[in-house]
């Protein structure tokens, strides 16, 4: 690691640290988005480009992407933001729950489920295992990464699911029926998945890098202390009401959660049902709150999300003149701004004007 880059986490560290404890509102941690000065990047080869089982394919692929961040990140170089450069093996949704030995259909740049348990005897035979094929390709993707580390960048964690979207990946949408004509099974399944996750995630994070007690996180989420969990999702709450999350999804995602310090969550924002329930959840660190289609920015939502999030610490994404117009109405909660800026002027800019206005002064 360079020693500016050792810096540049130390200070990090220290923001982030400060502002996990804080307990009034109106302190902020920035990361500052912005196009590299040589342009867009050449896009990279599909996925379906790929067999990712052939460790040389592997590679190859891992290597492209990596290559094709390398001038963002030298770009980058003496922004004083609350990012740090990361990588870590990427392949789409299903690779969160691929690894228990579930089939996957690669798509151009992500890659989708193939249910796993057809009927309910099949969970049964379920098992936890390192020698299914996706957890050999992550765990070889994290090994080519690191052997590629040249003092630029650090391994990051990649993320997971909570319990009822790893259930909903390997029963298919069956599993919503399960939960009204099999409430037992999808009891099971569920308890299943719980202990699952628990077993992957120690192994997922003892691939990436230990800054501090603490990692770094995918999603320009930054850095959370000892033994956070995240990026967790449940995207399958969406379908449900708040009713069925409250038996078949709040249960388990609290029972995980106190295991660990801390808890980075990932929401969309076209439905919030079952978010004031979420939010109770012990240890929530961080809680994403990420834009779909057809529905408007978070940041211009405010009102809405305040009043579906509590007191929960918010990632919202957003430009730099959404920031500046919205700054004083941020200031009621504590929130990590993602901001995509125009240029590096933009982004020294905006870091400087979000210190200035955080709580703390940034310190």
């Amino acid at each position: 690691m360079t020693h500016e880059l050792r810096e540049h986490i130390q200070r990090v560290i220290a923001r982030s640290k400060a502002f996990y404890a804080a307990r009034t509102p109106g302190h902020f941690l920035i990361h500052a988005s912005y196009p590299a000065p040589a342009g867009p990047a050449a896009p990279l080869p599909p996925l379906w480009d790929y067999d990712l089982c052939d460790v040389r394919q592997l590679h190859a692929y891992l290597g492209t992407r990596l290559d094709a961040g390398r001038a963002a990140r030298a770009a980058r170089g003496g922004l004083e933001d609350d990012s740090i450069p990361a990588a870590f093996p990427y392949f789409g949704i299903a690779e969160h729950s691929a690894w228990l030995g579930m089939d996957v259909r690669l798509q151009e740049s992500t890659c989708l489920p193939l249910p796993l348990i057809e009927r309910p005897e099949d969970l049964d035979r379920l098992e936890m295992s390192e020698h299914t094929p996706w957890f050999e390709i992550m765990r070889e993707g994290y090994s080519y990464l690191r052997s590629r580390a040249d003092g630029t960048f650090v391994l990051g964690v990649r993320g997971t699911m909570m319990p009822m979207d790893l259930a909903n990946a390997m029963r298919g949408d069956e599993l919503f029926t399960d939960f009204l004509l099999d409430p037992e099974f999808a009891h099971r399944l569920l308890d299943f998945c719980t202990r699952a996750v628990e077993w992957y995630y120690e192994r997922l994070t003892s691939w990436a890098d230990e800054l501090d007690g603490g990692h770094v996180f995918a999603m320009g989420a930054g850095w959370l202390g000892p033994h956070c969990l995240g990026h967790v999702s449940n995207d399958a709450a969406f379908m449900c009401s708040a009713t069925v999350y409250e038996e078949f999804g709040f249960p388990y995602e609290e029972r995980l959660s106190r295991g660990y310090g801390g808890l980075l969550y990932h929401v969309h924002n076209e439905k919030l049902q079952f978010v004031p329930r979420l939010v109770q959840l012990p240890r929530l660190a961080l809680l994403e709150i990420s834009q779909d289609p057809r529905t408007p920015p978070p940041v211009e939502d405010l009102p809405r999300i305040f009043a579906n999030t509590g007191s929960a610490n918010l990632l919202l994404h957003m430009s730099s003149d959404q920031t500046r117009k919205h700054v004083e109405e941020l200031k009621q909660r504590n929130v990590f701004l993602d901001v995509h800026c125009r240029d590096r002027v933009d982004a020294n800019d905006i870091v400087a004007f979000v210190r200035s206005h955080s709580a703390n002064n940034g310190e």
